[in-house]
């Protein structure tokens, strides 16, 4: 698990930094040569800070990557303005810039795959958010696995794993602590996103150290409610925090519990997502109004 973070967190800063010194290191013949691979290495970027983990990488680090982005575009801009359009030769330049128009291709139909899986088709369930007192981001949220990976199953097609943000703009002070309580969000309070019934509350399960998880127990300590048609199900509660019972009545904003790490999760967060019991079809929520997807914040 660490290794997988350490790939990731250098995926998201390294790779952007790397290329802004190759645009700010172009030295091309031509303007369209310049263009062509400060596109391609636009795209890129733009895909990253679309894509990554901000609330592991930092929640200030993306603006700060676009800003060198964009000084590495005007410094190379300037040192291109005098040189001419057109390339001498269309051929030889094709044969030399081949693979960088197959990356630029190949980077843009993933930042359209990525950008469709942040934009909500159809309509959504309106619940209320259901954490309290915090800053939280979105770690898992969309229509595709680009930036949600829980769209492939189908019943949490459009779940979404909720982290918190501490003072410094990050989930926790380091990678993967082995403390739970140095994660932002662990011991959250968590409350009822609508008025229903409970149909599911399960206690009991141990908060496990990150890296271990317990995949018999998937949702861990959670809480399922009939809101209407629909059926909510939240996860990986603290252990002993669950403060209702199955077949309560509840309504919007009553406390459900806290925010641990029990079930088959690799770090504190909230798991929520609604279902219609019928089909067995995830629904898409609505948070005040807004689609949950990756990196969107909420503050309460």
């Amino acid at each position: 698990m660490i290794v997988s973070l350490v790939i990731a967190v250098t995926v998201f800063v390294a790779m952007p930094l790397a290329f802004s010194v190759r645009v700010w290191r172009l030295d091309e013949p031509n303007r369209a040569a310049w263009l062509l691979l400060t596109a391609d290495s636009a795209v890129f970027v733009a895909l990253i800070l679309l894509v990554g983990r901000w609330d592991i990488a930092g929640i200030y680090t993306p603006f700060v990557l676009a800003m060198v982005f964009v000084l590495a575009v005007v410094v190379s801009l300037f040192r291109h303005a005098g040189r001419p359009w057109r390339p001498s030769q269309g051929s030889s330049f094709l044969r030399r810039h081949w693979a960088t128009c197959a990356t630029l291709a190949t980077f843009t139909l993933a930042l359209a795959y990525a950008v469709a899986g942040l934009i909500p088709v159809g309509p959504a369930q309106e619940l209320a958010f259901p954490l309290r007192d915090g800053r939280f981001m979105v770690a898992q949220g969309g229509g595709n696995w680009l930036v949600n990976h829980h769209s492939g199953h189908p019943a949490q097609t459009y779940a979404a794993d909720i982290t918190a943000i501490g003072p410094t703009g990050f989930r926790a002070p380091s990678l993967l602590p082995d403390v739970l309580e140095r994660y932002a969000i662990f011991g959250a309070s968590i409350v009822s996103p609508c008025a229903g019934e409970v149909v599911e509350a399960v206690d009991g399960l141990p908060d496990l150290v990150p890296p271990a998880a317990d995949p018999e127990n998937a949702a861990g300590n959670h809480v399922t409610i009939a809101c209407g048609d629909l059926l909510v199900e939240l996860a990986h509660l603290r252990q002993g925090s669950v403060a209702v019972n199955a077949a309560e009545p509840i309504s919007t904003g009553d406390p459900i519990g806290e925010v641990g790490n029990s079930g088959n999760t690799t770090e504190p967060h909230l798991h929520i997502h609604a279902v219609d019991p019928v089909s067995g079809e995830g629904v898409r929520m609505s948070f005040d109004g807004g689609v949950p997807f990756r990196n969107r914040v909420y503050a309460r």
